[in-house]
């Protein structure tokens, strides 16, 4: 079973103020809240958000599902053959004349995240998650970067996305990536030049587990394959 529950995912997710529990089954959020991905895991909280729970809760929780799913990224991925990867071809071909992969900086890398949030990420409304990603660079990358597959990709002195990977038991964790829209394609070229740079450098056939997501954003993960999907459940318990 492929799980989205390792200590990077949890630190992917967490904000300014949040503490990482000592048995990395999830983290106080604040002084009422605690986040787990572990159903089982009980801590001492007047409220406990799980999530990426792979059992449905007892009634009368109500949660809400997303679809996890898991990119296969093989040869036969990678030749890119054929009218179904026509776009990822095109792409590819594209920004690789102009896109160099560069060295971290981190007033680039926080740059970005703020031009990511003042434009596109309107669009997630109430879901803008971009203080995950600045906590993530101020509190822990430098710490855990020995750990993790990063990119930084660059347009000249422009820095125009990164992501985030980490090597999980069965599959590469999909973290953090953000990018800038005002670009045509430049998440789809990320995206599928991170898988690259892995195929080339790391493991020849490898999973990626994107995380859980529902509509046009699950659709768009789906170019890169489905080998699983699996639904996953996000709920809250008041005590």
């Amino acid at each position: 079973m492929f799980k989205y529950n390792s200590k990077y995912c949890l630190l992917g997710m967490m904000s300014k103020g949040s503490v990482l529990f000592d048995n990395l089954k999830g983290f106080k959020k604040n002084r009422t809240t605690a986040v787990s991905f572990d159903s089982e895991f009980d801590p001492e909280f007047p409220k406990v958000s799980y999530s990426y729970i792979h059992e449905k809760p007892p009634k009368p929780i109500k949660p809400y599902k997303g679809t996890q799913l898991v990119s296969r990224l093989d040869e036969e991925f990678f030749a890119l053959s054929g009218k179904k990867y026509k776009e990822i071809r095109e792409t590819r071909n594209y920004f690789d004349k102009i896109v160099s992969i560069k060295e971290y900086s981190k007033q680039d890398v926080l740059g970005l995240i703020d031009l990511w949030s003042s434009t596109s990420g309107k669009k997630y409304g109430w879901q803008l998650h971009s203080g995950y990603d600045r906590n993530f660079f101020n509190n822990w990358y430098d710490l855990e970067k020995d750990n993790l597959f990063s990119r930084f990709y660059y347009i000249g002195d422009k820095i125009v996305g990164y992501s985030i990977l980490h090597k999980g038991t069965n599959s590469w964790e999909y973290l953090l990536r953000k990018m800038d829209n005002s670009i045509r394609n430049t998440c789809l070229y990320v995206d599928y030049k991170t898988f690259e740079e892995i195929y080339k450098l790391e493991q020849k056939d490898f999973y990626v587990c994107w995380g859980a997501s529902n509509g046009k954003l699950l659709k768009y993960k789906r170019k890169f394959g489905s080998f699983d999907e699996t639904t996953v459940y996000f709920y809250k318990v008041v005590k």
